[in-house]
């Protein structure tokens, strides 16, 4: 069983793209719902916001993934 300090290693690789990849995403997300929260936009405008912060947050999850399959390859 990995200690809790191998599985940070493997997702904290600032050195690579993909990592800044999913930070930027994350991020995005983030924002994307703090907009809707503070200014409350109409129905419609809302679902799209939504649906995109949604993607995004999978995105981001998706390339974690791959993070952190990448990590274990001793890079």
């Amino acid at each position: 069983m990995t200690s809790l300090a191998d599985a940070f290693r493997r997702v904290w690789q600032p050195r690579k793209p993909l990592f800044w990849l999913v930070v930027g995403f994350q991020i995005l997300s983030s924002a994307i719902v703090l907009f809707i929260q503070i200014h409350e936009p109409p129905a419609g405008l809302r679902l799209v916001l939504g649906l995109l912060a949604l993607t995004n947050t999978l995105l981001g999850w998706w390339l974690l993934a791959r993070l952190w399959r990448e990590g274990g390859s001793g890079s």
